[in-house]
């Protein structure tokens, strides 16, 4: 029975024919807020002052290089959407000096000692979010079918979180969560490998800095969209 099966998925995996084998994931909502205080300030305020506070308040190296080097891409993609909508961007490694120095918890004296009016603060990135369907599409011509397996195929997504801090009234004035899920237009059934000792098909790894860097620049894009619309 063990052989069958795995002479199943290899006949899965290798089979050519005029159908085309995929994995699809349902697309994850994003949730968008803005409330009335926070898009009424920016009618009246073109090119607010505005810092980006990440989860590494320091901005110093952590003992993964690597995770600090590809987040450090993700922030300046962030800061690089807010400087082309004509946000003036304050420096963030000062700010996190002053924020330090300060132990102030109070938005509104932190906003004075920085000179700041909005706070965009990074709550988590997570490039690593396992999305799992027992499903193939077969696609052949304009039909499409799904049929169900007996295998799980995986394949690693992401989400970004934000909060949006109105330093003025002291108001959070903004929340967001974007989620990247991925193949919800498809993927071929041969990225996937098979596992031996679990017995599924998966792809693991998470999502490569690139396709995180375009997520989070898409994601920006929509949160100033959000509170200017």
């Amino acid at each position: 029975m063990k052989k069958f099966h795995l002479l199943f998925i290899v006949c899965l995996l290798i089979f050519s024919c005029s159908s085309i084998r995929m994995i699809k994931y349902q697309k994850q909502s994003d949730d968008v807020f803005a409330n009335h205080n926070l898009k009424e300030y920016l009618k009246s305020n073109a090119s607010p002052k505005i810092v980006l506070r990440v989860p590494n308040t320091n901005d110093k190296a952590t003992s993964n290089t690597v995770i600090n080097q590809n987040n450090n891409v993700l922030y300046n993609a962030i800061e690089k959407e807010l400087l082309k909508e004509g946000f003036n961007v304050r420096d963030r490694g000062l700010f996190n000096e002053i924020i330090d120095k300060s132990k102030s918890t109070d938005y509104t004296k932190i906003g004075e000692e920085t000179n700041t009016d909005l706070i965009l603060e990074v709550v988590s990135i997570d490039p690593s979010v396992m999305y799992s369907t027992n499903k193939i599409t077969i696609v052949s011509g304009e039909k499409s079918t799904d049929q169900v397996q007996q295998i799980d195929y995986k394949k690693s997504g992401a989400s970004v979180e934000f909060k949006l801090i109105l330093v003025k009234n002291n108001e959070i004035g903004g929340n967001y969560k974007f989620n990247y899920t991925p193949c919800s237009e498809g993927c071929p059934l041969t990225d996937w490998s098979y596992n031996k000792k679990s017995r599924q098909l998966e792809l693991k790894e998470t999502v490569a800095v690139h396709a995180l860097e375009e997520f989070i620049t898409k994601c920006t894009q929509d949160l100033i969209r959000s509170f200017k619309s």
